[in-house]
């Protein structure tokens, strides 16, 4: 019961801190999000792929499920569903030039996703280290934190090798 409540409150820690750093990004102006026409109908698509994704993924969990067996909680099942379908949303967005608003500062918010992104790996090490992201050969909801920072790492990276690739075609 213990281990239960103290899950209970480290979530609801984990989402009020969410939410206060984005609360606290929208007054700050770092997060506006004023988009053009072209960037709405890019994430419109980039949207769809996203959802398609999820849908697919989960269709692939629910079947590995009959056909290998139980090879991972629902949790972990539904994060790594959930972290495909924002990855192929990002990385759409991304090589459609719609990720950030016009009036977003691209240094903050790729500053917060390294921050977040080393404090998720941080915490997936540390659970990893533990032994608890794999128990009885069944994938745990531990596991949430590397997925996490991981989709955040590969979000990271495809902007600085678009923002790179960018660069370089401005200056030819």
């Amino acid at each position: 019961m213990e281990h239960r409540l103290g899950l209970i409150f480290g979530l609801a820690a984990g989402f009020a801190v969410g939410i206060l750093v984005v609360v606290t990004l929208f007054r700050k102006k770092v997060l506006d999000c004023t988009f053009d026409e072209r960037q709405e109908r890019a994430r419109g698509v980039a949207f769809k792929y996203g959802f398609f994704t999820l849908m697919i993924a989960m269709a692939v969990y629910g079947a590995t499920e009959i056909v290998v067996g139980r090879w991972c909680d629902a949790m972990a099942g539904c994060v790594i569903c959930i972290t495909l379908g924002m990855a192929v949303f990002a990385v759409t967005c991304i090589l459609k030039d719609a990720y950030l608003s016009l009036k977003e500062k691209p240094r903050y918010v790729m500053t917060l996703f390294v921050l977040l992104s080393a404090f998720n790996l941080g915490l997936g090490v540390i659970q990893l280290r533990g032994g608890d992201v794999v128990e009885n050969g069944i994938l745990t909801f531990r596991c949430t934190n590397l997925l996490v920072g991981g989709v955040m790492l590969v979000i990271l990276a495809v902007y600085a090798v678009n923002f790179s690739l960018d660069r370089r075609e401005e200056t030819e």
